[in-house]
């Protein structure tokens, strides 16, 4: 299904040649519509997601990965944004607009009415001070350019984007234990209650398997709560992976804080890994974009296939509806459900 909001944007990218710009790209973004982007030199793809910065380099445009950080980037003549879900990544987009972009230097957002896009056009008008411009696609979507004022005013509130917060939760020894997170990892302020689901599970889930794991793979760590949380059940050696740089930077740190034995990785569903491990723990996304996309839940049981040794066992935790056990079927020779609380349910899979 074409993505209105991203054509809109697109007629803009491959329009403008003439200037130095950014182009702001996060997981709302297919590779087909990557291709449909005219490389040239002076446009730099920024991206937050290894997948996206992997697919951008193929198709021959220059990327940089990062926590979307504009600090090092050269003054701008135009930056381009398709809004994102999370309200803060936007802000903080629209503040590094404002700071990045030379006087009378151009913003395009797009997107949606559902999405926002309207209020952001209106919020984005105000911080700069003048009228956008404005096109309006099908299925409400819109696309507006706004020019940056010569002063700078005050910015909006993106929740401290650049700042690691705290999120609290009571470890199984009644110890408090605080997760570094921040704006940019999915549910970043709050405790996952299907990551819960599963951590409340897994002494069963362990006292199954015919030995004591060696390795724990953390697969889609996100900020890392299921490693922590694990980690404080059994003293192994965890590896966790994500795509986001925002994830992954975050969980670091967690890392650092409860002295995780392991390490954490930047890779997209665990491609890069050779490490075989005893144990997969995973709460898979299913969403891509805004858009639920039952094809990421089947890469995610196919890595944790992969990552698997032949007496290893994955515990999956996805949503009740999700019919995850048809897709296990067709790659675990074993499939059970451990528990189901009719929100979530658990899965434990053998190869």
């Amino acid at each position: 299904m074409s993505d209105i909001a991203f054509d809109l944007l697109r007629e803009k990218l491959n329009d403008l040649t003439a200037f130095d710009g950014v182009w702001v790209v996060d997981e709302n973004i297919s590779f087909e519509e990557i291709r449909q982007i005219h490389p040239r030199n002076n446009l730099l793809a920024v991206t937050n997601r290894y997948d996206v910065y992997t697919q951008l380099l193929a198709h021959g445009l220059r990327a940089e990965i990062s926590d979307f950080d504009f600090s090092n980037i050269a003054p701008l003549d135009v930056l381009f944004f398709r809004v994102s879900k999370e309200k803060a990544i936007v802000h903080h987009i629209i503040n590094g607009a404002l700071l990045r972009l030379r006087e009378n230097g151009r913003l395009f957002l797009s997107g949606y009415k559902n999405e926002g896009i309207k209020t952001y056009i209106n919020k984005t008008a105000s911080l700069f001070d003048n009228e956008p411009t404005t096109d309006n696609g099908g299925k409400t979507a819109r696309i507006a350019c706004l020019q940056k004022p010569v002063a700078t005013g005050s910015l909006l509130d993106d929740k401290n984007y650049d700042q690691i917060v705290d999120i609290t939760e009571v470890g199984g020894n009644a110890e408090t234990i605080k997760l570094a997170t921040k704006p940019g990892v999915f549910g970043w302020n709050k405790i996952d209650k299907g990551s819960a689901f599963l951590i409340e599970h897994l002494s069963l889930f362990l006292d199954d398997l015919a030995g004591r794991p060696k390795v724990i793979a953390d697969l889609g760590c996100g900020y890392g709560y299921l490693s922590v949380m694990a980690s404080q059940t059994v003293g192994v050696e965890f590896i966790a992976t994500d795509n986001n740089v925002t994830a992954v930077t975050c969980c670091r740190e967690n890392f650092k804080r409860y002295a995780i034995s392991g390490e954490v990785i930047l890779d997209d569903c665990a491609e890069g890994f050779r490490k075989k491990v005893d144990v997969v723990l995973c709460n898979p996304p299913f969403h891509q974009g805004f858009d639920v996309d039952g094809d990421l839940t089947s890469r995610f049981l196919t890595a944790a296939k992969k990552l698997l040794r032949e007496n290893g066992a994955a515990l999956f935790v996805v949503n009740s509806f999700i019919p995850l056990e048809r897709k296990a079927e067709g790659i675990f020779s074993k499939v059970s459900v451990l528990a189901n609380n009719r929100s979530f349910k658990l899965l434990a899979l053998e190869p």
